[in-house]
């Protein structure tokens, strides 16, 4: 009955299998006992799932129009695609002077990565992402009849500038169109996070790609309210988008769900950047169609708890001032998992912020994961290496990690 497009396509047992098994070790052995380091959303140091009082208590406040009813618009209501700017560009919001900017309210980042993908890649074309990725990237592009390659994420303990301009330039001369995703700041699953001056080569690498053909930048920045340089320094990158080349479009993905601990609302948005008009406008046009025939629109109530978070100092104060005790919690359990590294010798993927650590494992991966399993130790195991979910891990049970990891590591690998 299938469609041929949808054979074979299916997003397989791995993450439901272990979230099986972790309940069943927990009834088991004891939560106490166990260590669940798959999840990824912010939980406390009681291992419950901590979210932003401020936002819980507002958003139950709501009137039921708000919370029940459609959405005004189908791109989003006004109010909430300035509280977007204002979340996204922060202190830079007015410094766009030689860019036009569009907003389109979707379902969470997902939603602002379906749209990008269904907009301006035709089926067949490949898409660039990284080679450490969150794993819903390849389902996307699949789902959209699009293929992938990777380019290399590190060169050391910093962004690999040479493999991405190779990828970039050899995609740009032969298919004449570039869509490159960067996740960034604080990466999913690395943690890793670009420098000013690494932003500054990526752009001049697109810049170079548009002798051969149109650019598309997708920066995925679902996790940027977890920077621990701060809502300034994480976004004085974005400055660079202004007065790009017509070639380069911009498309920010946007989501509520990490830095509103609103994960099942589902909001986000696109927010898109140009040099042309126009091309503002056919992205305008392109979203909202594509909204109105995928989800029809966005949840009401998540886009006024945006909207009201923005219009409200005082609340905007609680936000940020909550937001910012779970930064401190994420600092320290992450200078906790690498000192304690280093002390016995893991290696891990280059971290700078963020919810995320990957340690990479170039073989017998599947091999250390069950007997971490063994351990009561339950990891996220991703495409060259396993991720470690500093967001959910108490510092008492984090503290443990290293040593048992590479105990396993050192047992397949002598």
């Amino acid at each position: 009955m299938l469609a041929s497009r949808m054979i074979g396509k299916a997003l397989g047992k791995g993450v439901f299998e272990i979230s099986r098994e972790v309940k069943e070790a927990e009834m088991k052995f004891g939560k106490e006992n166990v260590i669940n380091s798959t999840i990824g959303t912010f939980y406390g140091e009681n291992e419950n799932l901590s979210v932003l009082n401020a936002v819980e208590n507002y958003y139950k406040n709501l009137p039921a129009n708000e919370l029940f009813g459609y959405a005004s618009d189908i791109s989003g209501s006004n109010e909430y695609k300035e509280a977007v700017k204002e979340n996204v560009f922060d202190i830079y919001k007015d410094t766009f002077d030689k860019a036009f900017i569009g907003v389109t309210a979707t379902p969470g980042g997902t939603g602002a990565i379906h749209n990008t993908l269904k907009a301006y890649m035709d089926c067949g074309e490949t898409v660039l992402l990284p080679e450490f990725m969150w794993e819903a990237y390849k389902h996307l592009a699949s789902a959209n009849g699009l293929k992938f390659e990777t380019y290399s994420l590190f060169d050391g303990d910093s962004f690999n500038l040479l493999d991405f301009s190779k990828k970039v330039l050899e995609m740009a001369k032969t298919q004449k169109k570039v869509l490159v995703v960067i996740n960034d700041p604080c990466q999913n699953p690395t943690g890793y996070s670009l420098s000013l001056e690494e932003w500054k080569k990526v752009i001049e690498i697109l810049k170079e790609a548009t002798q051969y053909g149109k650019v598309i930048l997708l920066n995925d920045i679902a996790y940027i309210d977890y920077d621990f340089r701060g809502s300034v320094n994480s976004r004085k990158y974005m400055t660079l988008f202004n007065g790009l080349p017509e070639d380069i479009l911009v498309i920010m993905a946007f989501s509520m769900s990490k830095s509103f601990t609103s994960y099942g609302l589902r909001v986000g948005a696109q927010v898109a950047i140009s040099s042309n008009k126009k091309i503002i406008d056919e992205f305008d046009v392109a979203s909202t169609f594509l909204c109105r025939t995928s989800w029809s629109n966005t949840t009401r109530g998540g886009m006024k708890l945006l909207a009201d978070i923005y219009n409200n100092e005082k609340l905007l104060k609680k936000v940020e001032d909550e937001r910012e005790e779970k930064i401190v919690l994420l600092e320290k359990r992450a200078e906790i998992f690498l000192e304690e590294s280093k002390k016995f010798g893991l290696i891990t993927c280059p971290f700078r912020s963020g919810f995320f650590i990957t340690i990479p494992l170039k073989e017998n991966a599947k091999e250390i994961i069950d007997d971490l399993k063994a351990k009561k130790v339950f990891v996220l195991p991703i495409a060259g290496g396993i991720r470690v979910a500093l967001c959910s891990v108490p510092c008492e049970k984090i503290k443990k990690l290293p040593e048992i990891i590479v105990q396993s590591i050192k047992k397949f690998n002598k």
